[in-house]
C-alpha cells in the first residue's frame, strides 16, 4: 500500500536512529521497537513512544 491508501497515520514518516537503539521521529519524539518479526513477507512490529526528557 501507499502512503495515500493507508490514509492518515499517527506515526512520523521520517526516522533517524540515535545511541540506545532510539529514534528519533521527524516531529522530534522518541521511540524504540519493543517487538519486531518478518515471515514469509509480513511484518509485525510494537513501537512504544518514550517519554519526553
Amino acid at each position: 500500500m501507499t502512503p495515500t491508501q493507508i490514509g492518515r497515520s499517527p506515526l512520523p514518516l521520517m526516522w533517524q536512529l540515535y545511541p540506545d537503539g532510539r529514534y528519533r521521529a521527524s516531529d522530534s519524539s522518541f521511540w524504540r521497537i519493543v517487538y519486531h518479526v518478518k515471515m514469509e513477507g509480513l511484518e509485525d512490529m510494537l513501537l512504544e513512544q518514550l517519554p519526553d526528557d
